[in-house]
């Protein structure tokens, strides 16, 4: 594919994909009568069809040192009280804290299910990787599910993607034959960890090899390191930032027949030396983009 056709396609998708992000505008019928739409440094996001996931999360907020303490400490009991109301947390003290919360609960929680904040602002639940947080603090695997899919959610340029997540977790089935998961065609990046260990490094992050020949196709001004494109998502100019970049994902990652990933926490060797070079992780999420949110994905790549 030429890159004028990626050029161009990412300059249209840029006036539109922020729009198809955006929740609807009907209020949820549980909802307290003067509830207020959460307040939050991103746009609400729409609630997609699952697995579809909408990748917006500032990482400013996110690694915010005071955030990532009350992330952890979320974790260790169940995330609600009586009538669904979110346990006290300092996140639902600033925009920012309330942004990490509002993607945490889309990923934990199943469509069918709200959390409410204190004042009676809903949070939604999406894809489904922990329902039972509500009733119970969350599993070790849980916490990977719900870390790996908030990984995936970060992005440093500010603007709201559209992702397709696919993993071994059921909440990820999907038919890649049908619309609308037919138009996710750029194999992305893999993400895992856990976010609520108190560890300066919370997860990994690697590329699939297909990346780098969209870019290199994409524009002249790719770097041709392209960790430091996937640092620039993940982390913008973030220093407290808690990913580890391991490069490309064959080096790091088995895949098996269905496409699914266990990764380990080197490169290189990892797949090789099994057990000497670190735990392995089998709650891993992979992602798939439209061609055209390639750019507004990795800015960096300009549009020489």
């Amino acid at each position: 594919m030429s890159s004028i056709r990626f050029i161009a396609a990412g300059l249209l998708g840029a006036g539109l994909f922020t729009a198809g992000c955006v929740a609807p505008s009907d209020t949820d019928p549980d909802a307290p009568s003067d509830t207020e739409p959460v307040e939050t440094a991103e746009l609400p996001i729409r609630r997609n069809a699952v697995p579809i996931g909408c990748n917006g999360l500032l990482p400013s907020d996110f690694w915010a040192p005071a955030n990532r303490t009350a992330f952890q400490a979320l974790g260790q009991a169940a995330l609600a009280g009586a009538n669904d109301v979110v346990v006290p947390t300092a996140l639902l003290g600033t925009s920012g804290g309330k942004s990490v919360l509002d993607y945490t609960v889309r990923c934990a929680l199943s469509s069918e299910q709200v959390v409410y904040g204190p004042d009676g602002s809903p949070f939604h639940g999406t894809l489904g990787f922990a329902p039972e947080w509500t009733e119970r603090g969350l599993t070790p695997s849980e916490q990977r599910w719900v870390s790996a899919c908030i990984f995936q959610h970060l992005n440093g340029s500010g603007e709201h993607v559209e992702i397709l997540l696919k993993g071994s977790h059921t909440a990820l089935e999907s038919s890649p034959d049908e619309e609308p998961f037919t138009e996710f065609v750029v194999h992305d990046a893999t993400m895992y960890g856990n976010a609520f260990l108190a560890s300066a490094i919370a997860g990994y992050a690697c590329i699939d090899p297909d990346l780098a020949g969209e870019l290199s196709a994409l524009s002249l001004s790719c770097p041709l390191d392209l960790s430091l494109l996937a640092r620039e998502r993940l982390c913008g100019h973030v220093p407290t930032c808690g990913i580890a970049f391991l490069g490309l994902c064959d080096l790091t990652c088995l895949e098996d027949a269905d496409g699914d990933q266990t990764c380990r926490t080197l490169p290189l060797l990892g797949p090789l030396l099994g057990s000497l070079l670190g735990p392995s992780y089998s709650e891993t999420i992979r992602t798939e983009l439209r061609d055209r949110d390639l750019l507004p994905l990795y800015p960096g790549c300009g549009l020489l």
